[in-house]
């Protein structure tokens, strides 16, 4: 296995040529062992995305993975949140297929007993995607993802189930933790920016996202995951990822030291803060979700439940949105002048 930690005052990447392999569904990968029995039922939920008039639009499914009873006591009634978000090869309407990876074992008596929290997964439907992407393009042309203004009828889901789950579960506010796998790294970095400053980590695996959306994504821990070789998924589109997000710390670090230098008196430099950690796998494949999703120093998950968010005293709900878009993509560069 290979770690890499990016720090805000020194990063290298090298980025290799994309993949020219030509496969059509980026989950058709060799698919990893199927998840333990869970110890108990895991809960079955749905919400409805209404129209602007307040009919019904669709319906998505979702499954939460609840601790037990005597855990939520002896944390005097509050427990993390993990928003999960699965590949394509996962999606459809049975409410049963996004348990393959991660969400079902989190539901087992070894994951609870480690780290008891609940675990939210959406079902995604077949002809859908929690974010527009297109690894044609990068494959091809170099194209990196571009976020859309509005969400996906199907990202707006997530957020819409994420704020009932809060709204009705005894969540620990400081500790809601992102992750998606493949399609759903992609929509981890989406949904990220988003919900700016409302996740304590967020771990996107073997996915990418748009560059330009790096200063939103530095406010947050980031754990970026890919392998040394993924044919369905360059690795470089997490390499570029974590590249811009490590620039994008460094450049708010030196905007902190220069307001510190300038205060009257001047205050002390604030410190560096490393973020992201980027992390591959050696041969891993398009699978490096099974080896990070672990306890230990070879996974993310103490990573991961180690992270805590500040949350505001009016914090006491639901997350304060203005809309299910919440945050819009930062608007593109202008164009240089020319001489």
């Amino acid at each position: 296995m290979r770690t890499i930690v990016f720090v805000a005052c020194a990063l290298a990447l090298s980025l290799a040529p994309a993949a020219n392999h030509a496969i059509a569904s980026q989950d058709q990968a060799k698919p990893a062992a199927a998840a333990q029995p869970a110890p108990r039922e895991i809960a079955q939920g749905e919400t409805v995305i209404k129209q602007a008039d307040g009919s019904a639009d669709a319906t998505y499914r979702y499954r939460l993975v609840e601790p037990s009873a005597e855990a939520i006591a002896k944390a005097e009634g509050k427990l993390p949140l993990i928003v999960f978000l699965h590949g394509s090869g996962e999606r459809g309407s049975d409410n049963t297929a996004q348990l393959k990876h991660f969400a079902g074992w989190s539901a087992t008596e070894e994951f609870q007993s480690k780290a008891p929290c609940f675990v939210l997964a959406v079902q995604c439907p077949a002809d859908e995607s929690w974010t527009p992407y297109d690894l044609k393009a990068f494959k091809e042309r170099g194209e990196f993802p571009k976020m859309q203004p509005e969400p996906t009828r199907a990202m707006r889901a997530v957020m819409q189930a994420m704020d009932e789950v809060i709204a009705t579960k005894p969540i620990d506010h400081s500790r809601i933790y992102l992750t998606g796998l493949s399609m759903g790294g992609f929509g981890a970095f989406e949904l990220a920016v988003r919900r700016p400053d409302f996740f304590a980590a967020v771990a996107p695996i073997c996915g990418g996202g748009d560059l330009s959306t790096a200063p939103i994504l530095a406010r947050t821990p980031n754990f970026i995951v890919s392998s040394n070789y993924d044919p369905v998924v360059p690795n470089e589109l997490s390499q570029k990822m974590a590249f811009e997000i490590s620039n994008a710390m460094q450049r708010a670090w030196q905007a902190a030291r220069a307001r510190a230098a300038s205060a009257n008196p001047p205050k002390p430099a604030p410190p560096r803060v490393g973020n992201p950690a980027y992390r591959e796998y050696d041969g891993a494949g398009h699978e490096s979700w099974t080896p990070a999703y672990r306890f230990g120093p070879d996974g993310i998950l103490d990573w991961m439940f180690g992270k805590r968010r500040a949350v505001p005293a009016q914090d006491a709900g639901l997350p304060q949105t203005k809309s299910l878009r919440d945050t819009a993509p930062p608007p593109a560069p202008a164009p240089p002048k020319t001489p």
